[in-house]
């Protein structure tokens, strides 16, 4: 027997693992109940902030979400910015909707998020840029107005 073969039959059948999908990486999961969890390896994106160990989850439960990205709202009136519309990556591996099993948009603006396809998403953001730039055509039109106001007081 060659040291090749020596060194195999020592360390015995050994089994590749699956190489991973792109965009992808192993994280550690809590995968069970609160009485009988244990932790596996799970294949997570790479966008994906969820700490999958911080709770038991049942793998068919497991979810994927990006970090958000949010506005907030403010008005002189509300300057708190407590009106807030987020928007996260996110993937249900296990869904029986094809459609949430790929990576999706979620939009919340209070409530449960809606969910979107890229298309979509893409779609609403040109809504967002026009009703943005009709917003500053409204906010000119309220400063020229709100200057002629002064200029008729003053004279």
């Amino acid at each position: 027997m060659d040291v090749q073969q020596s060194t195999q039959a020592s360390l015995g059948t050994v089994t590749a693992f699956p190489a991973l999908k792109p965009g992808h990486r192993l994280v550690p999961a809590l995968i069970g109940t609160r009485k009988t969890a244990h932790v596996t390896p799970i294949e997570c994106p790479t966008w994906c902030v969820e700490d999958h160990l911080a709770v038991p989850t049942m793998f068919e439960d497991i979810t994927h979400t990006s970090a958000s990205e949010d506005v907030g709202i403010s008005s002189f009136l509300k300057p708190n910015g407590d009106l807030l519309m987020y928007a996260m990556l996110q993937a249900d591996p296990a869904s029986t909707d094809p459609r949430l099993r790929q990576a999706h948009i979620g939009i919340e603006t209070g409530g449960l998020p809606d969910v979107h396809t890229p298309e979509m998403a893409e779609r609403f953001a040109d809504d967002l840029i026009r009703f943005a730039l009709q917003l500053r055509g409204l906010a000119r039109t309220a400063r020229l107005h709100n200057a002629a106001v002064v200029e008729e007081v003053v004279a």
